[in-house]
């Protein structure tokens, strides 16, 4: 799972069992994985808290989840009080459904071969805040920031803000080959999620690289330099992973 996109991941497949187009238990199989899922705050004892969720979802009537994916300065389409928020954008994904929203952070890890505790989060919401974005402008936005990252680095020399990381992208570029998506999901919106989700794994490389050689100055050019790609690759996931809502709302 990409980067642990569980809340990506809850949308997705949870959409497609809202609709009959996905098992239950395929639902849970791709969202939970590995580690041990407890409910949180919001939460009662009980079984497997996504399960929980999910079956309250269909009974209130929810058609279609939403994914939000927020960060610090852009918090578009999310909801919920305060502390649920401040979880959600600590954890970078949130779900919502009708009534209630989820998120989910790791926890400590558990002394059995089960992993990570992962605790998830649950909140009341009313009204969730519109934040659009579909395939076709998201597929436009990233076309533009790879085109426009692509010639600044060329002009400013990739080596002078890089080092020697061939081996790490060359596998990162590979991440969008590593997506468990359901059957029904568009074609077009899984194409946007493979490329979003490689450019993602290269972002996460270059961040990882060793900037020792580099002054601060450099460094904070190298981000600025990469903002609107990075902007670009959160919306087309948005983009990919909501597309089964973009695809109720246009039927």
């Amino acid at each position: 799972m990409p980067n642990e996109r569980r809340c990506a991941q809850l949308a997705a497949w949870g959409s497609a069992w809202l609709a009959g187009a996905a098992a239950f238990d395929d639902v849970l199989d791709a969202v939970t994985g590995t580690g041990r899922h407890v409910g949180g705050p919001g939460f009662g004892p009980g079984p497997n808290p996504v399960g929980a969720a999910l079956a309250e979802w269909k009974r209130a009537g929810t058609s279609v989840l939403t994914l939000a994916l927020p960060v610090p300065g852009d918090i578009r389409g999310l909801a919920g009080p305060v502390p649920f928020r401040g979880v959600a954008l600590q954890a970078g994904e949130a779900v919502y459904g009708r009534d209630f929203g989820l998120t989910v952070l790791a926890g400590r890890e558990t002394p059995s071969s089960a992993g990570r505790e992962l605790i998830w989060h649950r909140a009341e919401v009313s009204e969730l805040p519109p934040d659009p974005v579909s395939m076709a402008d998201a597929e436009h936005e990233l076309t533009e920031s790879i085109r426009e990252t692509a010639s600044l680095f060329a002009r400013r020399g990739v080596t002078s803000w890089l080092t020697d990381i061939a081996p790490a992208l060359s596998d990162a570029r590979r991440a969008g080959e590593r997506l468990h998506l359901p059957a029904s999901h568009p074609p077009r919106a899984v194409r946007l999620i493979a490329q979003a989700e490689r450019l993602s794994a290269v972002l996460l490389v270059v961040d990882s690289d060793d900037t020792a050689q580099l002054t601060a100055g450099a460094t904070a050019e190298r981000d600025q330099a990469l903002a609107p790609l990075r902007l670009a690759v959160r919306r087309a996931l948005l983009a990919g992973y909501n597309a089964a809502a973009e695809v109720s709302a246009g039927s």
